[in-house]
C-alpha cells in the first residue's frame, strides 16, 4: 500500500504539469490555420479598410492567411456579440472601433460588456470630418449654420450606425451650433458613403479615409490642427466651432483566449504598426498608425467607457 501511495504522489505533480504544459504547447504551435477577423461593419467602410490592410501584415507575421469577415448591423453590436460567442482559441479575433465598446453599451442592452473580451492591442487613430453630397452648396461650415437655421430639420445627416463615435460628434456639433439636422443611420460607412455620393442624404459625418476613398469635398475636420491629407480642409476650431472628434480602436479577443496567443497577436500588431507599407496605406487614407498594448488598450477603453456615459445620456436624452 505504501509503495502505491509513493507511486501516486510521484505521478499527480506530473499530470499537474503535464496540464499546465498543455496550453503553452499549443500557443506555442499558434497559429496553424487561418485565423479570422470579424469586422463588425460592413465592407468598403473605415474598420474595413484599416482591417484589410491590417491583415495583410499580419498574415507576414504569423505565417497564416489572416481573412476578414464582416457582419455589420446594430451599429457594431452584432459582430461584436459574434466574436464574444466565438471559441477562445486565437483563431477568431476583432479588429472594431471604439464605438460598439464605449458606446453602444450605454444605449442598450447588449450581449456582451467590456469584461467579454482580452484587449490585444490599439491600432488606429483618426480625427473626423464632415463631407457633403456632389455639387452640395456648402463650401464652410458658417454656411451650413446658417442654412440650417433658417431651414430647421429639411437637411439630413448620416453616420455608421446610431450610437457611433460619428454620430456622437455630430449631435455634438448640432447642440454647439444649435441647430437640427435629421439622423439617417446606416449600417456602416460603406452604405452610408454610397447614399451620400448619391444624393440621397445632404452631409456624413465619417473619417478622411471615407472620404479620401470617394474623392467627396469635406467643409471641417475635427481635429486640433489641419489633417496633411485633407488639402485645403479647415479645421471646425479654425471656423470657429471649438469641438474635436476623433475614431479609433484596435484588435480584441473573445475573454478566455490564452495569454500566450494574446501576447503572440499583440506582437503581430506592434509588428504591423512598424511597417511602412501599412504606415503609408493609413497616412494615404487620412489615419494614424497609434499602437498601445494589452494593458494601456483596455485601459483606454474603460476610460472611455466611463467618459461617454454621461455624454451619450445628455445628447440623448430628448430621444
Amino acid at each position: 500500500m505504501k509503495g502505491n501511495i509513493r507511486s501516486m504522489m510521484v505521478h499527480v505533480p506530473l499530470v499537474a504539469g503535464m496540464l499546465v504544459a498543455a496550453p503553452l504547447a499549443m500557443a506555442s504551435d499558434y497559429p496553424t490555420k487561418p485565423v479570422t477577423v470579424v469586422v463588425p461593419f460592413p465592407a468598403g467602410g473605415s474598420t474595413d479598410l484599416m482591417a484589410r490592410a491590417a491583415s495583410r501584415e499580419m498574415t507576414d507575421f504569423l505565417g497564416e492567411n489572416v481573412v476578414v469577415d464582416n457582419r455589420g448591423g446594430g451599429a457594431g453590436t452584432v459582430g461584436m456579440a459574434s466574436l464574444a460567442r466565438s471559441r477562445a482559441d486565437g483563431y477568431t479575433i476583432g479588429i472594431v472601433p471604439a464605438a460598439p465598446l464605449v458606446n453602444q453599451p450605454h444605449m442598450r442592452e447588449t450581449p456582451y460588456n467590456l469584461d467579454s473580451f482580452e484587449y490585444v492591442c490599439q491600432l488606429f487613430f483618426s480625427p473626423q470630418a464632415l463631407a457633403v453630397k456632389p455639387d452640395s452648396p456648402f463650401e464652410n461650415l458658417d454656411q451650413l449654420v446658417s442654412y440650417a437655421r433658417e431651414n430647421p430639420g429639411e437637411l439630413t445627416y448620416g453616420t455608421p450606425g446610431p450610437g457611433t463615435l460619428p454620430h456622437l460628434a455630430m449631435e455634438q456639433f448640432l447642440r454647439l451650433a444649435d441647430i437640427e439636422i435629421e439622423h439617417l443611420p446606416f449600417t456602416g460607412d460603406g452604405p452610408g458613403a454610397t447614399a451620400l455620393m448619391g444624393g440621397h442624404i445632404d452631409l456624413y459625418m465619417t473619417m478622411p479615409t471615407v472620404i479620401n476613398d470617394r474623392d467627396f469635398t469635406s467643409l471641417a475636420v475635427f481635429s486640433d490642427e489641419r489633417v496633411d491629407s485633407m488639402q485645403g480642409v479647415e479645421t471646425a476650431i479654425a471656423q470657429g466651432y471649438d469641438l474635436t472628434a476623433a475614431w479609433w480602436g484596435g484588435i480584441v479577443a473573445p475573454k478566455g483566449t490564452p495569454a500566450a496567443i494574446t501576447e503572440q497577436l499583440s506582437e503581430s500588431c506592434r509588428y504591423t504598426a512598424d511597417q511602412e507599407r501599412f504606415q503609408e496605406t493609413l497616412d494615404r487614407l487620412g489615419t494614424l498608425v497609434q499602437y498601445l498594448g494589452p494593458d494601456d488598450f483596455r485601459d483606454l477603453v474603460r476610460s472611455e467607457f466611463e467618459i461617454n456615459g454621461p455624454i451619450l445620456k445628455s445628447v440623448f436624452k430628448d430621444n
